[in-house]
């Protein structure tokens, strides 16, 4: 009976740290997903720059290339006949790592896709790649402050449920 309730214990502890480790996880992953941004983004500005491709068709390789043909909003762009900006704010709002103020400057940028000049096109990326960097700055630190705090959260919580239980 004691090696049941052994186990049990155990085990709680064990779910807690793996929530708290999971909850640290997305902190991380919001990080990597706008880095990755910014590279497709940095990727878009230089093709747009030197190719003179539609924007479809450097939607189609930035996802090929940086997303590695995972969900992304340049690949539902990059599939969309009629609207870009309702693909790419259909796009945006399908990333689960993205935080509400990074999907509002990322649907941003969407508006003039495609609307304006090249000469338009790379300012509105430049002012986006900007955006995006204070964005990457703010996860950062949102990483380096919670992260650590919800992995040490989870074991504690853990630990606290199985005391008590004791």
């Amino acid at each position: 009976m004691i090696f049941i309730k052994d186990i049990g214990l155990i085990s709680i502890i064990i779910i807690c740290s793996y929530i708290g480790f999971l909850k640290s996880k997305t902190f991380e992953n919001r990080v990597l997903e706008l880095s990755k941004f910014q590279n497709a983004l940095v990727m878009f500005e230089s093709k747009l720059k030197f190719t003179y491709e539609p924007i479809k068709s450097i939607f189609e390789e930035i996802s090929n290339i940086i997303y590695k043909n995972e969900d992304n909003v340049f690949f539902y762009t990059s599939r969309e006949k009629r609207n870009i900006y309702s693909a790419w704010c259909n796009g945006i709002d399908k990333n689960k790592y993205f935080n509400d103020e990074d999907k509002n400057v990322t649907k941003m940028m969407g508006k003039l896709l495609g609307k304006t000049d090249i000469e338009g096109q790379l300012s509105e990326i430049e002012l986006g790649l900007e955006l995006i960097n204070k964005q990457i700055k703010d996860a950062e630190n949102e990483k380096s402050k919670n992260s650590k705090l919800y992995k040490t959260m989870g074991v504690i919580l853990g630990i606290g449920i199985s005391i008590i239980l004791i």
